[in-house]
């Protein structure tokens, strides 16, 4: 069941889909759209797949590539339907919608620039963990363990604060003392 303030009929869920992929200006994973529609009790789940399949079988969103069946675009026709309904919807609705999109794709954009690899050497296995911005590389190490499960432990402990990493490695490379301890 929807929260208080969220959307209960199958054509005001198919406006506010129209809406947040029009907001989102590219296609986007079917997990993506449920979770920033969901997180507010904007919807409930039934009712969303119900107009998410109205919507392409209306032709109004399609399938992105052929490559990833679960991604959505809207289309011409989407467009031209969103912009009459758009006013229709509340706008603490509107409002919730374009918050949580603006929270998911700022997660998205950090996990791309933020990221830890895993390949396989002759004494066990490399993890290289990076972080970038703004084209630039901020952080990359590597680190050499023993087994995959090591490795895709060192990885994951990463991806989780990934500016924690950072931080830690800034304050053992600029400590000052440091570089003194040989000067006395």
């Amino acid at each position: 069941m929807p929260e208080l303030g969220g959307l209960h009929n199958i054509p005001d869920i198919k406006a506010l889909v129209l809406f947040l992929l029009k907001e989102a200006g590219c296609p986007m994973r079917e997990s993506r759209i449920t979770d920033i529609l969901m997180a507010d009790g904007l919807v409930e789940y039934f009712d969303y797949t119900q107009a998410v399949e109205q919507l392409l079988i209306a032709g109004m969103i399609d399938i992105a590539s052929l490559d990833d069946p679960g991604s959505y675009r809207i289309t011409k026709q989407g467009l031209e339907v969103e912009q009459e309904y758009e006013q229709q919807l509340p706008h603490n609705v509107k409002s919730k919608t374009l918050e949580a999109l603006r929270q998911d794709q700022r997660l998205q954009q950090e996990k791309d620039q933020t990221y830890a690899e895993i390949a396989p050497s002759e004494s066990g296995f490399t993890v290289t963990c990076t972080i970038r911005e703004g084209g630039e590389t901020m952080l990359s190490y590597q680190i050499l363990v023993p087994d995959q499960k090591d490795a895709y432990y060192a990885a994951e402990r990463f991806r989780e604060n990934p500016s924690l990493y950072y931080q830690k490695i800034m304050e053992l490379v600029m400590d000052h003392n440091l570089f003194k301890k040989g000067e006395h």
